[in-house]
């Protein structure tokens, strides 16, 4: 039985527009692929530690913050870092680029 993760994938596409499009892309872009900013480039030099760190500074800020779309802003932060990671994961195992699992 397949069941419905329409609204999970849609938080997923907002989290890759806010990389691709928004604060991640400006900030830290440099016009550069995912793969080849800072977001990676750290974790090949220091490890998982700075992501683990990074999304644990955000989830802190979360508490600070009283509207819902900087709550949710930082929520979408966080998962774009949890991606990094796993990107960063798999390259190190050796198993290469990310891949889409067969269903």
């Amino acid at each position: 039985m397949i069941y419905d993760y329409s609204e999970l994938a849609k938080v997923l596409v907002r989290a890759h527009c806010r990389a691709s499009n928004g604060k991640g892309s400006e900030r830290h872009g440099d016009e550069k692929p995912f793969n080849d900013q800072w977001i990676l480039r750290g974790q090949r030099s220091f490890g998982l530690g700075g992501i683990q760190f990074q999304i644990g500074k955000k989830n802190e800020e979360i508490n600070n913050l009283l509207e819902t779309e900087a709550k949710v802003n930082e929520l979408l932060d966080i998962i774009v870092y949890a991606a990094a990671g796993i990107i960063y994961l798999e390259e190190k195992s050796g198993n290469g680029k990310t891949t889409m699992p067969s269903v």
